[in-house]
């Protein structure tokens, strides 16, 4: 509908003059546009929200040939998330008077939410996973000699032709969004019976290469390579790796069999057990796709490689480790498609987003993140460079390795094995003009000394540090034999941080809980600073596990923060040596909200549980 029709439209349902109409609009459409250039958004009950979304520069593939790739530059795109009522309005039929309701889309094409829906294997069978994913439509209905389908791209004319000269039936399409999609793509074969079946022809396809094996024929060697059960099982194990969210792929050597476990928000768990006879073949065939040495099992070596997965490029970052039953192969998931979070979107809110956003705008200083391994200190990172990253402002980095591909940001990696490491190349990196500096992790004094010296020496200096809270850095950098005058005058801000579990939408619900936990989360709301709004309600929820979330209750993942900011007198206590105990009490004293505290604070808002609070921040 353009938008002179939906005028005429609003004219005649409401019978209001068609000037008034168009004015109306026009006004409408002039404040929403100001309200999302300054950063703001428009939510109107029964109809939506409109937000402004930042869309990062990156290199996307083709989904249909891979070998093709298209430039997104970064861009401020505005979008509209329709409300369920309006999404209601969208699907439904004319009215029984025989005049068209406003919102009924042209061309009979309707849009359809599929995050809930569950299709049966008869009709999935009837379009194959492969044809599915290629053209990205999935079949949802068969009525007769019609089929439903569901497509991200109604207009995609050779998809439809080519699906109904497969089926042999006229389609009758609808519209959904690329993750619904996903959604019913992810029901077709289970992992376990597809890899099942390969290993089952596992054998029968090993007799039949043996002669070619023999011939001399490169491209023959190729193909065997590419045919074999073992290259089958790795990429069908990967690529359902990153459909299912996963962030590390464990193949674990076991005395009867090889285990693979999927991390999914932050928990391990159990995929499928596979022969011990082919564990070997699998090592190997990873081990080729890396670039590691095949012949080598006695020592851990270190790989990567890059694939594309649905039309989204992925980084697998590979680590393999000698152990008593055979090698055990860990791959960590970087699925670049994903972009940069925002500090907003990685869960920072409150005085601590006001207190971070206050110390990264500074001209000089340090900001260190801390937290356990796999806690998002380097996502937290990314986010704060490109909050602040600008034409004007050269920002260099030392990573290991180097996670994410940043446009205009100069990224180089570590590589300990030649001399390049993190003090080394820091070394290296001062006398490159840098405004901003991001170093992956301080491990030593050596690192940490030019870190502090940087530092006091005009440049914004960002980094990482395994401590358990944020006040807990300060006696860290003084156990490496930083000087406390040295600290006080480096340090801007800390950032200590965890990530829960989120509650799953779909299957969310209220939760009583016991009176001792009650207590406890009670008893930290009581102490919560006074310019922190404390809740009206005390009402805590959990998900019950559905088909969305496998069963756990849980989709996703969010951050809870605390943020430690040097005031005069805790200086006074850092010149003196207090402990990491001592500082973190006056800093509570002094406005800071603890991460039990956030975490707290954001089960109630119902986003994640009282329970994965208690896991992530217990001592």
């Amino acid at each position: 509908m353009t938008s002179s029709e939906l005028k005429k439209r609003v004219s005649k349902n409401s019978r209001i003059p068609q000037e008034k109409v168009a004015k109306t609009l026009d006004v409408i459409q002039t404040i929403i546009s100001k309200e999302l250039s300054n950063g703001g958004s428009v939510n109107i009950p029964g109809f939506g929200n409109f937000v402004m979304i930042k869309y990062p520069s990156r290199t996307i593939k083709d989904v249909r040939n891979p070998s093709k790739t298209y430039l997104s530059l970064e861009k401020d795109l505005p979008r509209f998330r329709p409300s369920p009522e309006f999404k209601e309005k969208l699907t439904t039929n004319p009215s029984a008077d025989g005049t068209e309701a406003i919102f009924t889309p042209t061309n009979n094409i309707s849009y359809i939410d599929l995050s809930k829906t569950s299709v049966p294997k008869k009709i999935l069978s009837t379009l194959p996973e492969h044809i599915a994913r290629f053209y990205q439509v999935v079949p949802l209905e068969e009525k007769g000699s019609t089929l439903t389908v569901a497509m991200i791209d109604p207009e995609d004319r050779e998809a439809i032709e080519f699906v109904k000269k497969k089926t042999g039936k006229e389609l009758e399409i609808k519209i959904c969004t690329q993750a619904d999609l996903n959604h019913v793509l992810d029901q077709y074969a289970a992992l376990s019976a597809e890899l099942k079946k390969i290993v089952e022809s596992a054998e029968a396809e090993e007799e039949d290469l043996k002669p070619q094996q023999e011939a001399p024929d490169t491209a023959k060697k190729e193909d065997i390579i590419e045919t074999a059960p073992a290259a089958k099982i790795v990429q069908s194990l990967f690529k359902r790796a990153v459909r299912e969210k996963a962030s590390d792929i464990h193949i674990e050597p076991e005395e009867d069999d090889t285990v693979v476990r999927f991390r999914v928000d932050g928990i391990l768990r159990k995929v499928i057990s596979l022969p011990k006879e082919i564990h070997p073949a699998i090592i190997s065939r990873v081990k080729i796709l890396c670039n590691m040495k095949i012949d080598e099992t006695r020592l851990p070596q270190d790989g990567r490689f890059q694939t594309v997965v649905d039309g989204a490029e992925v980084d697998f970052r590979l680590s393999s480790l000698p152990t008593v039953n055979g090698e055990k192969i860990v791959a960590r998931i970087l699925d670049k498609s994903a972009g940069i979070l925002t500090l907003e979107q990685l869960g920072l809110r409150g005085t601590a987003f006001q207190t971070l956003d206050d110390n990264i705008h500074k001209a000089h200083g340090m900001i260190l993140v801390t937290g356990p391994t796999g806690s998002g200190k380097t996502t937290t990172l990314y986010a704060v460079i490109d909050k602040i990253k600008s034409v004007g402002i050269n920002i260099v980095t030392l990573e290991d390795p180097v996670e994410y591909r940043m446009q205009s940001i100069n990224q180089s990696q570590v590589h300990s094995q030649i001399g390049f490491s993190f003090a080394n190349g820091l070394r290296s990196i001062v006398r490159q003009d840098p405004d901003i500096i991001m170093i992956g992790e301080i491990r030593d004094y050596e690192t940490a000394d030019m870190a502090v010296h940087a530092a006091l020496t005009g440049h914004v200096v960002l980094s990482t540090l395994h401590t358990n809270d944020a006040a807990g850095a300060i006696p860290r950098l003084i156990d490496m034999k930083i000087e406390p005058f040295l600290v006080n005058s480096s340090i801007n801000c800390v950032v200590a941080q965890r990530l829960c579990r989120k509650i799953c939408d779909t299957c969310k619900e209220p939760l009583q809980i016991e009176a001792g936990e009650s207590d406890m989360a009670q008893k930290e709301l009581a102490i919560l600073p006074k310019n922190v709004e404390k809740p009206s309600k005390i009402q805590f929820l959990h998900g019950k596990g559905c088909d969305t979330c496998s069963g756990t209750g849980y989709k996703g993942r969010i951050g809870i923060f605390e943020v430690f900011s040097l005031s005069d007198d805790l200086k006074v206590m850092v010149a003196k040596k207090a402990s990491g105990t001592e500082l973190g009490n006056q800093a509570i004293k002094n406005g800071m909200v603890t991460m039990k505290q956030d975490g707290i604070l954001k089960a109630l808002d119902g986003l994640t549980s009282l329970e994965e609070v208690w896991r992530v921040t217990k001592d």
